[in-house]
């Protein structure tokens, strides 16, 4: 069959090189070959039908792959510029399009250039907005960038050879004026069993476009972003809940909601997180803030400082409720009770603070603690911890512990600078849990 049709092919070709008609042959990389009847000799096939030899009277040789001819020809009146179909436009954006198009015929001499070109007045041409196709083949798809939101073009497909330059029929498009998602942080909430935060989050709008994703990001440096720490939350707009997961005690973390769609990523808010240790908390006295504000202050700058030493290097946990009453002449604790203050604003500060709350959490306040005191500190887990961090001996009383108990501020002042002090207090908490583990025979880890 195959050389039943290379016979016709050639008697074809024989008879139209009779008939005086020249040979024109189409390329699929858009460029065409000319032959005049009166310059060929013959053509010939190989047995394969894989080639096309031309031979021409003045006994050279052309020989043509025919997985590269497009179509062949024997016309005279064929067109002298290329035919264009209209660009058909997709991927629509608000900046972005995606043109297409196609060549119908390349005409009589081969295409050097083809692309599109657009403007927002009708008729664009190539002295317009244009891109050129970076392969010259019968179909081209363009990516065009660079457009303003809201706006309607107008397309056409242009091809270039020697006699001319064409263009397609003019269609038209309108970008789209989708707008990024508008997102929110709500809140954060550290979980100390499972040291996981868990981070209420909101997607309030999806810009118009719908969303390809949703979530939280996370990083130990501000404003982090999706190529950070992320949980995936889903596709929809409303509140939805993140988790962190994988935290480090101590180390501070900064978490936001995020929302992408067609436009880009939106981020909320920041809300910082610190997976503590422990989780002490306190209330104040109601009506304090109003019958008494300099108290009030400064009694809670004290309890914000004293929580947090407690909270980051100890793992106690609870509410301790505070209080003002004038008669008290420095302050007062009860085991798991309750912490008062007097009208000495001397004693409203965090050293105080932190020597009444071990006061709550037992020191000098049960009579376990009381058994292991005299003079000296008996319970292995203090003064092991005081002996390695500092070289003293733990001493304490059937109320108190020195040193670093905070029983005088000077224990805490007279210690140096700033560092020094901080030291100290980091000190205090340490020591108050670690003989609470003593007098209580509590683990470590409690």
């Amino acid at each position: 069959m195959k050389k039943y049709i290379i016979s016709v092919s050639f008697i074809l070709v024989v008879f139209l090189l009779i008939a005086g008609n020249p040979v024109n042959l189409f390329l699929k990389n858009l460029t065409v070959l000319h032959y005049n009847a009166e310059e060929i000799d013959s053509i010939k096939f190989d047995s394969g039908a894989t080639n096309m030899q031309i031979y021409k009277n003045d006994k050279s040789l052309s020989t043509i792959e025919m997985a590269a001819v497009d179509s062949m020809n024997f016309k005279t009146n064929i067109d002298s510029v290329p035919q264009l179909d209209s660009v058909s436009i997709s991927s629509i954006l608000n900046t972005t399009a995606t043109a297409k198009f196609s060549i119908k015929s390349v005409g009589i001499s081969s295409i050097v250039q083809t692309g599109v070109c657009w403007n927002t007045a009708t008729q664009p041409t190539i002295k317009s907005n244009k891109l050129i196709s970076t392969s010259l083949s019968s179909s081209s798809e363009i990516n065009i960038t660079g457009l303003t939101a809201a706006t309607t073009y107008y397309i056409r497909a242009y091809a270039i050879n020697a006699t001319d330059t064409v263009y397609s029929p003019e269609k038209s498009f309108t970008t789209t004026n989708y707008t990024l998602p508008t997102v929110e942080t709500v809140s954060a909430t550290f979980n100390y069993t499972t040291n996981k935060a868990t981070v209420v989050a909101k997607v309030n709008s999806n810009g118009g476009c719908t969303l390809t994703e949703r979530g939280i990001c996370w990083s130990t440096t501000s404003n982090p972003t999706i190529n950070n720490s992320k949980y995936f939350g889903g596709f929809t707009v409303g509140q939805f809940y993140g988790v962190m997961s994988d935290l480090v005690v101590n180390s501070v973390y900064y978490v936001r909601t995020y929302a992408t769609n067609c436009v880009g990523t939106a981020y909320g808010n920041v809300i910082k997180v610190q997976p503590l240790m422990g989780a002490v908390t306190y209330s104040i006295q109601a009506d304090l803030a109003t019958t008494q504000p300099t108290y009030y202050n400064l009694i809670k700058a004290a309890m914000d400082s004293a929580c947090w030493y407690f909270n980051r290097y100890t793992t106690f946990r609870g509410n301790i409720y505070c209080y003002y009453n004038s008669g008290i002449p420095t302050a007062q604790a009860s085991y798991h009770g309750s912490i008062g203050f007097g009208s000495n604003t001397t004693y409203m500060w965090v050293g105080t603070a932190m020597h009444e709350m071990c006061h709550f959490m037992g020191s000098g306040t049960t009579s376990a603690w009381q058994a292991l005191t005299n003079g000296n500190w008996t319970g292995p887990v203090a003064s092991a911890l005081l002996l390695k961090e500092t070289g003293e001996v733990l001493k304490g009383d059937d109320m108190h512990f020195w040193p670093y108990g905070v029983n005088y501020k000077s224990e805490i002042t007279g210690l140096g600078d700033a560092a020094a002090q901080k030291k100290g207090l980091i000190l205090c908490a340490k020591l108050c849990k670690a003989m609470c583990v003593d007098d209580a025979g509590l683990p470590n880890t409690w």
